[in-house]
């Protein structure tokens, strides 16, 4: 201990051997010799627990670009946009120490993201603050990971009661059957999204040989990525379990069956050229569906003119509501529980890698099923 000319008093810890294996310590200050004191008992505690202490001068921001780096890679290009938008909801916390950051730091952005999102002037919905918790939450098992802290305090952070719910949507026994009687470049992709579960990347990457019509399945074994507009094939799928072997029914059995002809390893959906589907392509190939669909089926009673063609000038008014790709996948999930299958099945059909995922998706639907099981064992017993 000593005292300096500023009148701190300052007391150096050995903290470790650094890289060029010489001896590393820190510097302790403090107004009085208790202060110092105290703060190096913390110190020595933080190395006991083998927290390196070089890194907590790091901000919340430094350790973001850290573990962003390290997910890049390992997750889609879309994954790592949500990512970005997420965490730029604590924009405000970024220069902040992160070993400084407390629950309330972030239970306050919450909070006020619960009552109005700057982006839309709604309300943010539970689904929403969820994925920003759980993604800042990330942030914080990394550096712990990495021994630059000890404490994750998005663990402790609540999402409001209050904030609305935001249920995904399956479409309708109308809209479904309108894919199944409908032709169009995309119809091939939308029947097998819907009616086998695929995930938007596994049905661009597959192949006829992926598909098994015989004893009615699909190996899902690898995925496509678009990036911009550069699309690759990679082996494997999102996770793990997203390796996995589909089981179909027959009305797609019979769909592909009648599809032209093809070779063994051709790929079931290309551009119009025979490569692979890029971004903007798949975007323009949905767009065009969707707009077959409106012109088919939407109604334009309050319209003067029925459009007569979807390239009309001043355009043709979109009286359908517009879904996505995931909208096929969920559909699938949907039918999966009102047809009566178990939860370890669905999980399995849809590749997800734990039961609790599909629980926590379909919740509603859980809900519906229980009643209804209930409902059956009360007509059993009175029998």
């Amino acid at each position: 201990m000593k005292k300096r000319t500023d009148g701190r008093y300052q007391k150096n810890v050995y903290i470790g051997i650094g890289e060029n294996g010489k001896k590393k310590y820190k510097s302790v200050f403090g107004k009085t010799q208790k202060e110092v004191n105290q703060k190096v008992a913390e110190l020595k505690i933080k190395l006991n627990k083998g927290i390196d202490v070089s890194s907590e001068n790091d901000t919340f921001g430094d350790w973001i670009n850290r573990w962003k780096t390290y997910k890049k890679e390992l997750v889609s290009e879309n994954q790592y946009y949500n990512y970005n938008t997420y965490l730029k909801h604590f924009e405000s916390l970024f220069d902040i120490k992160i070993s400084k950051l407390q629950v309330s730091d972030f239970q306050l952005i919450i909070n006020q993201l619960a009552k109005k999102n700057p982006t839309t002037n709604n309300p943010t919905s539970k689904k929403t603050l969820r994925e920003l918790k759980i993604t800042a939450g990330q942030v914080f098992k990394f550096a712990i990971k990495n021994r630059a802290i000890d404490f994750n305090p998005l663990e402790y952070v609540e999402i409001p009661k209050d904030s609305p719910k935001q249920e995904r949507r399956a479409l309708t026994r109308e809209e479904q059957q309108w894919i199944i009687d409908t032709p169009g470049r995309a119809q091939l992709p939308a029947m097998i999204m819907m009616l086998a579960g695929l995930r938007l990347g596994e049905c661009l990457a597959l192949q006829w040989c992926d598909i098994d019509l015989d004893n009615a399945t699909i190996d899902i074994n690898k995925t496509m990525k678009m990036t911009g507009n550069h699309s690759e094939i990679k082996p494997g799928a999102k996770t793990k379990a997203g390796i996995r072997i589909v089981d179909i029914p027959q009305i797609l059995v019979d769909f592909l069956k009648n599809q032209p002809p093809h070779s063994t390893f051709d790929y079931l959906i290309t551009n119009k050229q025979g490569g692979f589907i890029t971004k903007s392509s798949w975007k323009n190939m949905w767009r065009s569906y969707l707009n077959d669909l409106n012109l088919k089926y939407g109604d334009f009673s309050n319209y003067i003119n029925k459009p007569k063609s979807k390239f009309q000038p001043g355009g043709v008014p979109f009286v359908i509501e517009p879904f996505t790709a995931h909208y096929l996948r969920h559909t699938h999930a949907t039918n999966l529980f009102k047809a009566g299958y178990d939860v370890l099945y669905i999980q399995k059909q849809l590749g997800h890698t734990k039961p609790e995922t599909t629980l926590n998706i379909y919740t509603h639907l859980v809900k519906d099923i229980k009643k209804e099981s209930q409902s059956k064992l009360d007509k059993y017993l009175a029998g």
